[in-house]
């Protein structure tokens, strides 16, 4: 029933004015809540690229690419050459990981994890991003 309207009468020009105003509005704010969920991303306005999360040095696609060369038994410094610093580190410095820009919100995302011990990598992989979980 349209408001300002009683059930045997037709809507009056203002209420479907009001209306017709009002539905501009909801539909920007979706495109601009569906832009928010789906972007999370922010991009160096200068060069272009895509700003990594945290402390991580690389964007994750250049992350990804690297973690092909990486074989346990390689020391922190040596993973530091060749993936740069994590997006995060546990306080002993001895679980590193590396997120992508995007959140897992919309679309499905994997973070790459490192396990050191005694200053030398013993296990890494890649793991799914559940949101409100650690991982």
């Amino acid at each position: 029933m349209a408001t300002g309207t009683r059930p045997h009468e037709r809507p009056t020009r203002h209420a479907l004015s009001a209306r017709r105003r009002r539905a501009p509005a909801r539909a920007l704010a979706f495109v601009l809540a569906a832009a928010a969920l789906g972007g999370c991303v922010t991009q160096d306005a200068t060069t272009g690229e895509n700003i990594p999360r945290g402390n991580q040095r690389y964007e994750f696609a250049k992350v990804e690419k690297a973690a092909e060369q990486l074989q346990d038994g390689m020391t922190k410094a040596q993973v530091l050459m060749l993936l740069g610093s994590a997006a995060e580190m546990d306080d002993a410095g001895d679980t590193w990981i590396y997120l992508p820009e995007r959140y897992g919100i919309l679309i499905p995302a994997r973070a790459l994890q490192l396990e050191f011990k005694d200053s030398v990598l013993v296990s890494h992989g890649y793991h799914p991003i559940v949101l409100g979980t650690k991982l």
